[in-house]
């Protein structure tokens, strides 16, 4: 019956192959041309956004995330293979009269070759390009910054980025124990031909929380997902201008001696995909189904535990979902975009959806070049 049922839901889709989710457009990486060679420049970049989860008798409640964030910042490029910035984060929640956030950021980008090592603020959020039972599209508009460390390597047959993130330092005497999430994204292309492609996705997140220095009385733990699949894309002609199919099979494991969560493992299978057509508008179809999952940071209508409250559980979990995806450049580093993601919850037998609209401006203006 399940096969059955995500059979009929890719069909009346037209066609729609399985891909995962475009997040392109939310990507924020840290350039380097030979030509900045000991140049300043001043970057801006700000995202409006506006989602609503309208979400009822289903494993999570419905919410609404609506502000915007601003992240000015300088950037000084001391050779061509080596960029510093440092500025300012600040986000405004609306409703909020004050800023739910105002921090620092600082940046050191070092390249040999294709590879680039990441000191302070790394290129994180969906710069990790991991599937969403994995990492949560949200995370963008409510958890964006990531401070650690970052090893990556980006060219054409290979995506590679291996991460440290550092969410909470302790002190002597501390009341609150450390945490920190380390991750590796790895998308391997094994085979190509023409305008068809083969690639290998591995990716695994493992969070920690302890400490030795600190008051607190819960005990350590220790969690991990990993994921790994395979997906197919094909370049075509005509109004629909590529589609992917992809499949992954994903795991959850803690590995806490003391375990405090009410699933000790589980795993999960997604299989989700996209066309992406002429007119800027990609249709995604998507079928998960998982057995006691949960995630670390992943999105909130795939684990088998509500992330708001643990008691509400749902031992297996089965979902349809199908997402329209509208990206348009308005004017040059001026972007729009606009989702709608209607979804039926086969476990809780409901029908969900959301639907959010996003502005992004980034761009950089020369300031000096040091004599």
């Amino acid at each position: 019956m399940r096969k059955i049922l995500a059979i009929l839901f890719l069909a009346a889709t037209q066609n729609v192959a399985l891909g995962q989710l475009n997040n392109t457009v939310f990507e924020d990486r840290l350039l380097l041309e030979e030509g900045d060679s000991g140049k300043f420049f001043l970057n801006l970049n700000l995202l409006g956004f506006s989602k609503n989860n309208e979400y009822f008798d289903t494993i999570i409640e419905g919410y609404t995330l609506l502000g915007y964030q601003l992240n000015p910042t300088l950037s000084y490029y001391p050779k061509g293979n080596v960029r510093l910035d440092a500025g300012i984060y600040i986000q405004q929640d609306f409703g909020n009269q004050d800023f739910s956030t105002v921090v620092p950021t600082l940046s050191l980008k070092i390249t040999k070759g294709p590879l680039a090592l990441i000191f302070g603020n790394i290129e994180g959020s969906l710069n990790h390009r991991l599937i969403e039972p994995l990492y949560d599209f949200e995370r963008v508009m409510n958890n964006r910054l990531e401070t650690g460390i970052q090893l990556q390597s980006i060219t054409e047959g290979l995506f590679f980025d291996l991460w440290l993130d550092w969410q909470n330092m302790i002190y002597v005497n501390d009341p609150e124990q450390e945490r920190f999430v380390s991750g590796i994204s790895i998308d391997k292309r094994v085979f190509k031909k023409s305008s068809f492609q083969l690639s290998i996705p591995v990716q695994i997140q493992v969070s920690h929380r302890g400490g030795q220095i600190n008051l607190s009385s819960p005990p350590l733990e220790t969690m991990m997902n990993s994921a790994a699949g395979v997906e197919l894309q094909k370049q075509t002609e005509g109004w629909i201008q590529k589609w992917k199919l992809n499949g992954f099979y994903a795991l959850y494991n803690n590995m806490s001696s003391t375990n405090e969560r009410p699933y000790a493992d589980g795993s999960g299978f997604y299989a989700n995909g996209s066309i992406s057509t002429v007119f800027g508008l990609d249709v995604m179809a998507s079928y998960w189904q998982a057995h006691e999952f949960i995630s670390i940071q992943g999105g909130k209508i795939y684990p088998s535990v509500s992330e708001f409250d643990f008691r509400v559980q749902q031992e297996n979990m089965q979902l349809l979902i199908l997402r329209l995806l509208y990206d348009k450049e308005i004017a040059k580093g001026l972007y729009a975009t606009l989702r709608v993601e209607p979804y039926y919850d086969l476990s809780f037998k409901s029908f969900q959806y959301s639907y959010g609209f996003y502005l992004q401006f980034r761009d950089r203006f020369f300031l000096a070049k040091k004599k």
